[in-house]
């Protein structure tokens, strides 16, 4: 692949997808899981980096949570491994998500540039480069991005079949994507568009719509409207980001794509040099720094020998109560996970949980 530029159940059925596994690198000798989470105060806040071996972690319960497609929308069963601690003095609480995937994908809607070799010769007569007969996308990588999702219950949320308390994510987002009764606070990690900045989308979900929290968001299309032409292109540094993978900003570090683009930093040839069997591609996303309310839950995820580690943070108050969750040690908070294995659609869900913060 070429890198060119700028992309519960009833308790029984808990405890019965224990044995059921999808084979990548989990035990089978584990204990039924709980359904609470407990986060423990702790001196030290681990780094926020995707290493799961910073001491803080040591010390913390871990819960383990059966993951399946009967929470979720024809996804694997699977066990998710969760953890949290946080700091009294600043307050803020950190969490911590491991599961197995055989898979890295990062690299979803890829524009694949399939026009004749362009060396960018008589730019300005030639436009090759810049005609939409000349890019596509495949069907296959429509939305191939590992994702999750955390959703705690900010108010009371239910639907017609029941509450988020007694069936999660099933009573708040199937169908509507979001709940006709309460507010959930949404943590959306998206490994292709948040990641890169090192942050979860910050959402709630009401019964108005699931909408991003004040503030501008993380990322947006890289694409001229109505094709699949790439609007922007990477630009000297990238921000310290792969041009392969991400176009960072528009601002400093990406300029507009045009006819006479003649560099092709991936393999330093010409777009689609005949020395390069593999078609040129642009990143089909544009990813930027959040701000406002929308960029409060710091992450990043680190992918090792088939396993995904993500570490989050957020002040335990944002004084945003209309569009986040105040954590309070001594309390308890209903949430509940969902996981993508590369799709935006296919997807397996938790039963509901709780988050119980020890004092």
């Amino acid at each position: 692949m070429k890198r060119v530029l700028p992309i519960l159940p009833a308790l029984a059925v808990s405890i019965l997808l224990l044995v059921l596994s999808f084979g990548c690198s989990e035990k089978s000798d584990w204990p039924a899981p709980s359904l609470v989470l407990e986060s423990i105060p702790t001196t030290i806040a681990p780094r926020i980096d995707g290493d799961a071996f910073d001491r803080e972690w040591l010390n913390a319960p871990e819960l383990l949570i059966a993951m399946s497609p009967e929470n979720g929308n024809l996804g694997g069963n699977f066990y998710l491994r969760m953890k949290s601690v946080y700091t009294p003095y600043p307050d803020t609480v950190y969490f911590l998500l491991q599961w197995a995937d055989s898979t890295d994908d990062i690299l979803p809607d890829r524009l694949i540039y399939l026009g004749p070799p362009w060396k960018g010769k008589d730019c300005k007569q030639t436009q090759e480069l810049i005609d939409p007969a000349n890019w596509t996308v495949r069907s296959s990588e429509y939305q191939k991005e590992d994702r999750f999702c955390l959703m705690f219950e900010i108010t009371p949320v239910s639907d017609e079949t029941g509450s988020f308390a007694s069936r999660g994510c099933m009573a708040a987002c199937h169908g509507r994507m979001s709940p006709p009764k309460g507010k959930l606070d949404v943590w959306y990690w998206m490994r292709a568009r948040t990641d890169p900045v090192i942050r979860c989308d910050d959402m709630v979900a009401d019964s108005v719509s699931l909408r991003g929290d004040t503030g501008e968001g993380i990322w947006r299309t890289n694409r001229r409207s109505g094709t699949f032409v790439p609007q922007f292109i990477a630009k000297r540094t990238n921000g310290d980001l792969s041009p392969a993978k991400f176009v960072f900003d528009y601002g400093p570090y990406a300029q507009i794509f045009n006819p006479c683009d003649t560099i092709n930093p991936g393999p330093l040839l010409p777009w689609n040099d005949e020395r390069d069997p593999e078609p040129d591609y642009v990143p089909s996303y544009v990813v930027k720094f959040p701000t406002g309310s929308r960029g409060d839950v710091k992450a990043k995820g680190e992918w090792d020998e088939g396993r995904w580690t993500v570490e989050l943070r957020r002040a335990m108050r944002t004084w945003q109560e209309a569009e986040d969750v105040a954590f309070y040690p001594g309390r308890t908070y209903n949430f509940a996970v969902a996981v993508w294995n590369g799709s935006g659609i296919v997807h397996s869900g938790s039963a509901p949980l709780v988050l119980r913060i020890r004092q």
